[in-house]
């Protein structure tokens, strides 16, 4: 109750402040302080979502098919360096260790915790999916290219982490269990949870892994785009 009214009191100091529509071209819907419903002065809150769960305000997430040809490529381009190369074992190392000590906790009871705690949890839940640090490397090399080659979509450093992010989350946001009759009977219950994909959690993921792995994707980015291009093609944005 008292962050709400400190947000509302917030609202009223800064309502002289921002723009009075969203700076989305084509939207046209008034600013959150101006409607009174959040602090950002530049954007409604549809987009404001949207880049809560996207990293960008108009482009959405890298579909799956988007991104394989470049996960194909950075695991066979890192998988025969990963001993000899120094920047890429140095990056497999420290993800390793972030992921081998990092605390674990089922989706089903993460409600309520801070973000960062739910940061570090999401690492815990690789280690239990068994998901090695080199495919964790994989998605940031493969991601950071994909933005290279895309050409049309945001070039931030906020969209390129969350990305990285949302794509790790993949590998092992669920939490499944399914319950039989203990008579035997048809009688089956299914549980399903899925960790939220949004906000800042995705953001300190995507930090954390970027620390990780920066030096590696810096020095090997151009080798893997040009390996990707040499057996899969160029993306289609490039050529139009």
């Amino acid at each position: 109750m008292q962050r709400n009214s400190t947000i509302t009191s917030r609202i009223a100091e800064m309502a002289g402040d921002g723009m009075s529509r969203c700076a989305v071209p084509g939207c046209g819907q008034p600013s959150m302080r101006v409607e009174g419903v959040g602090l950002d002065g530049h954007h409604c809150k549809r987009h404001v979502i949207h880049r809560q769960r996207h990293g960008s305000t108009w482009f959405g997430t890298f579909k799956r098919s988007e991104v394989l040809p470049y996960m194909r490529a950075a695991k066979s381009y890192i998988t025969p360096r990963l001993l000899g190369d120094r920047t890429i074992k140095e990056a497999v190392t420290r993800l390793a260790v972030v992921i081998e000590q990092a605390p674990f906790e089922a989706n089903t009871r993460i409600h309520g915790l801070n973000a960062r705690i739910r940061a570090d949890i999401a690492f815990g839940r690789l280690r239990v999916r068994g998901v090695k640090p080199e495919t964790v490397l994989a998605i940031h090399l493969a991601i950071t290219i994909l933005i290279e080659e895309h050409r049309a979509c945001p070039r931030s450093r906020e969209f390129r982490i969350v990305q990285v992010a949302k794509m790790v989350h993949r590998r092992a946001s669920g939490y499944h269990r399914v319950w039989q009759d203990p008579g035997g009977g048809p009688l089956r219950t299914e549980l399903h949870k899925y960790a939220r994909s949004s906000g800042r959690v995705l953001r300190l993921i995507g930090e954390r892994i970027e620390e990780c792995c920066e030096f590696a994707t810096a020095d090997h980015a151009d080798a893997v785009l040009d390996l990707k291009v040499k057996r899969y093609g160029k993306y289609l944005s490039t050529v139009m």
